[in-house]
């Protein structure tokens, strides 16, 4: 029941991160290469990820002919393509991962300057992030669970013992990515009740240190005080 509840806390949180990231990297490649730059296999690093990738978005097109915004672009449009700012929309989070990983690092860099992150760290925590959000989509496992995919952390995250292969480690990296607005206290509050609730909980096992709220809650500046 407690990861049950935690998965639900935390899915609406990442999905909030996956509907930015669409939208920047949308935007980005939309003003620098053109609605359809997403076609030109010389925008990207590898020739081979990028054939992948347009296999995986024509399979999601194909999956999707029935959406109105899909149907309009494949039946009223020369070329039947459909611009970087409709095909965000129907790109897995995973794939949309997959697709500024391949970025060239000019690309990279500027995307990840817009969250105030390094690219290399901005690139590893969505890959890291997508993967915990297939496992809330598929009723799968948080609690006590090792992550497939762990992050770059932060020298003095590591430096503190905090290992990058469970939960806590993503939370960090959300930590960095989304406003720190009521919306983020709110789900750290929920997130200390459904600990007080279920007090049998091994938070450790999560990756949780004692003094976690230190690291998630805003530092309060002596001004605030």
């Amino acid at each position: 029941m407690f990861n049950a509840n935690f998965r639900q806390l935390l899915f609406p949180l990442i999905e909030k991160i996956e509907i930015n990231a669409r939208c920047r990297i949308g935007n980005y490649v939309s003003e620098h290469y053109g609605v359809l730059g997403y076609k030109d296999k010389d925008n990207f690093v590898d020739e081979e990820y990028h054939k992948q990738f347009m296999s995986d978005i024509n399979e999601e097109i194909r999956r999707n002919l029935r959406a109105p915004f899909v149907k309009n672009f494949t039946e009223n449009y020369e070329g039947r393509d459909l611009p970087m700012y409709a095909l965000v929309e129907i790109c897995s989070f995973g794939t949309l991962s997959k697709f500024f990983k391949n970025m060239k690092n000019s690309d990279k860099k500027a995307i990840a300057k817009s969250f105030g992150i390094g690219y290399t760290y901005y690139e590893s925590w969505i890959e890291s992030i997508s993967y915990v959000r297939n496992i809330c989509a598929h009723y799968g496992r948080i609690y006590n669970a090792k992550l497939a995919k762990k992050p770059i952390l932060y020298k003095q995250y590591t430096e503190a013992g905090i290992d990058n292969n469970r939960i806590f480690a993503v939370l960090l990296c959300i930590s960095h990515i989304i406003e720190k607005d009521a919306h983020w206290i709110g789900f750290l509050e929920d997130v200390e009740n459904l600990i007080d609730k279920y007090s049998n909980i091994d938070i450790g096992s999560m990756g949780f240190p004692e003094d976690w709220k230190t690291y998630l809650y805003p530092q309060q500046s002596k001004d605030d005080e």
